[in-house]
């Protein structure tokens, strides 16, 4: 695995850990923001896997959650259909926790930070048994 898929693995897990430390101290917006950025660097290490980068430096998220979609489960299959959609529903969580006025409820909060393991877990699962593009 190259060093920055591993970094961003590593960024994955510290956001996950934060999610749950936060959805056990009763921050659920927070937690749900977390868990989001938990699978989206989860798909960044799995994009870099695959040689597929931004055209800038950064990581735009419409372009991770369209090619990571795109590319990695529909055309190249290398990524289970069961991940269809996480990152949809994450992010949409995370943009009500972080700019809307209503808190999100445990249970969303949960249910994020339980999707966003899953993610990373079955991410990290498959970046060790790939081979770099």
């Amino acid at each position: 695995m190259t060093t920055d898929a591993e970094a961003y693995l590593r960024k994955a897990r510290e956001n996950l850990a934060s999610a749950e430390a936060d959805l056990s101290a009763g921050r659920l917006n927070s937690a749900a923001s977390r868990a989001y950025y938990a699978a989206f660097q989860a798909a960044v290490a799995a994009l870099i896997e695959q040689g597929i980068s931004p055209r800038g430096e950064s990581w735009d998220h419409k372009f991770v959650i369209s090619e990571f979609s795109g590319k990695l489960i529909r055309r190249r299959k290398v990524v289970s259909g069961r991940l269809t959609g996480t990152l949809d529903v994450l992010l949409q969580r995370r943009l009500r926790a972080d700019y809307r006025p209503a808190a999100l409820g445990r249970r969303e909060a949960s249910d994020s930070s339980r999707k966003a393991t899953e993610f990373v877990q079955q991410l990290e699962i498959r970046l060790k048994e790939q081979k770099p593009a």
